[in-house]
């Protein structure tokens, strides 16, 4: 089996159980540990900001190393925190414990998030084909997770959530065993965050924006939801299931639309319409209503997401992918990091559902804006590193 299939199965063993105690983390952390929303937004900043040190940092040392024993080391090193979750009441009862496992399983899996992303792209003649599986493995576990988490937590409980979790994480560290090793020559050996390459600052600064509307999920759509659905788990988990799903089965048209459009077009439109997606929320009040707010911001999440790692590889020297993704990937935990501070503020404040929408989903619309202004400089980058003299 090739590395793209066997880094997307382990994708989707991984956020399979990773994502059934992600979305319920702040509902556990807010209803059960009796945490106020602005401190477990905190929480996910400060674990967020040093995943997004360690997405660079797992980026230069797989260019170094090797992409495949990086990989190995940090989504074992992933499966080992799992398992405090189930084994250790301490840390599940603890305010302070259970925050820590948190913060340390997402700097694993920013450590190792390069790396694998390193692998799809030298695995994939075409890099947006391989980026576009690769997503719809990752949105099968995310969308299973939530829901098979939900049904789980309606009927059992967070311990035998725990054990989900712990399970899945063993499953997708056997996987990443059988990935073949691929070898590369850096020319870069010393470690820095600088970059010359403006089309990547471009773009990571965009991808930060959007993905701090992204990041609403880890606690405004959480919470908002349970509000709605009264604690019946289960309706959370089908929300983020349809979005899953709608990912498997309308990716390969969206990846030919993107061939059409042009990558570019595909990452502009795409994260306007996620953005516009997500505000809905606040015109919603029922389960159909958020099932087709779900399927507009999955539509505009299939065009862009996939578009943005594969410029990323094509304005890339070859020697630099993975640190460039590592780059791009610190970028967008950064978003994700300081996203969840706009819900966990505007929560408690704000009654208006819609206000509430609009004022977390600001920074979609300015990475609108960016990618817009900047068409000209990336697509001289794209040129630059794809011509056939280069």
């Amino acid at each position: 089996m090739d590395n793209v299939k066997l880094v997307t199965m382990a994708s989707a063993f991984r956020g399979l159980g990773f994502s059934s105690i992600w979305i319920y983390s702040s509902i556990y952390m807010n209803s059960f540990l009796k945490l106020p929303t602005i401190f477990i937004s905190v929480v996910f900043l400060v674990g967020g900001l040093f995943s997004s040190i360690s997405q660079y940092a797992g980026g230069r040392l797989g260019d170094l190393v090797g992409h495949k024993p990086v990989y190995n080391l940090f989504m074992f090193l992933s499966f080992l925190a799992s398992l405090f979750y189930s084994i250790s009441p301490v840390i599940t009862g603890s305010q302070f414990y259970y925050s820590i496992i948190l913060g340390i399983i997402m700097i694993m899996n920013g450590l190792q998030s390069p790396s694998s992303n390193a692998l799809v792209s030298q695995s994939s003649q075409v890099q947006l084909k391989g980026f576009s599986i690769l997503r719809v493995g990752n949105n099968l576990g995310w969308g299973f997770g939530p829901a098979i988490g939900g049904f789980i937590l309606s009927f059992l409980g967070f311990q035998y959530l725990f054990y989900f979790f712990t399970i899945f994480s063993l499953l997708s560290f056997l996987i990443t065993l059988f990935v073949s090793r691929i070898e590369a020559k850096p020319t870069v050996k010393q470690i820095n965050f600088r970059t010359s390459n403006v089309a990547l600052i471009i773009l990571s600064f965009s991808a930060m924006f959007l993905f701090m509307v992204q990041a609403q999920e880890t606690i405004s759509l959480s919470i908002y939801s349970n509000e709605i659905f009264s604690g019946t788990y289960y309706n959370i988990g089908i929300i983020y299931m349809i979005n899953g799903l709608l990912v498997v089965i309308t990716q390969p048209i969206f990846y030919k639309l993107a061939k059409r459009t042009g990558e570019y077009i595909s990452l502009t439109l795409g994260g306007l319409i996620y953005t516009l997606g997500f505000m809905t929320y606040g015109l919603d009040s029922n389960l159909w209503q958020m099932i087709i707010s779900t399927a507009i911001l999955t539509f505009g999440e299939n065009m862009a997401f996939p578009t943005g790692y594969s410029i990323i590889a094509e304005i890339s020297r070859k020697e630099r992918i993975g640190t460039n993704i590592g780059i791009y990937n610190a970028f967008i935990s950064i978003g994700r990091a300081t996203g969840p501070l706009l819900g966990g503020y505007f929560l408690p404040l704000v009654s208006n559902h819609l206000l509430l929408w609009t004022l977390v989903t600001i920074p979609g619309f300015a990475a609108t804006i960016i990618l817009i202004l900047s068409i000209r400089v990336i697509e001289d980058y794209r040129h630059r590193f794809n011509s056939p003299v280069s």
